[in-house]
């Protein structure tokens, strides 16, 4: 499976890595606001970081997979197998990227904030082609941001 195609231009790949990461800014500061209040809670005595940051990871997981469905790849993927597939991905990525803040926050003592932001950055990319190859695929069709508020008026109004 090509990621770039003829029906897929580095053009269009570059619109929706740009809005990928313009909800990814949303996505990250509601992830942030979770993870931090939670690291400030103490969940685990032992693993602070690494018990906040896996909560506030699949929270704000469920929130991307709305907000990237509608927004980024415009997709009309069946929403529950779209949302079963991105949490596989997410799950996945949750699993390690929670084992390396644990190693390096929790036992080497990096700073906390210092991990967060290295495995934000680390998993974004990854996670945009994942998700547009198997949770959101060109396969399934696309509709504009535009259609999807009108269809969504008149299914309010019927």
């Amino acid at each position: 499976m090509m990621l770039v195609s003829e029906d897929y231009p580095w053009a269009k790949l570059i619109r929706e890595y740009t809005m990928y990461c313009a909800v990814g800014c949303i996505n990250v500061a509601v992830f942030f606001a979770m993870y931090y209040f939670l690291y400030k809670a103490q969940i685990s005595v032992q693993y602070p970081a690494a018990s906040a940051w896996a909560i506030s990871y699949f929270l704000s997981s469920i929130l991307a997979h709305n907000l990237h469905r509608w927004l980024t790849f415009e997709s009309l993927a069946d929403y529950k197998k779209s949302l079963v597939v991105m949490m596989t991905i997410y799950v996945a990525l949750l699993i390690i990227s929670t084992l390396s803040t644990a190693y390096f926050a929790d036992t080497l003592g990096f700073n906390h904030y210092y991990s967060w932001a290295a495995n934000t950055a680390a998993f974004g990319f990854i996670s945009f082609v994942l998700l547009r190859m198997f949770a959101f695929p060109l396969s399934e069709g696309s509709i504009t941001r535009k259609e999807r508020v009108e269809e969504f008026r008149n299914r309010r109004r019927a």
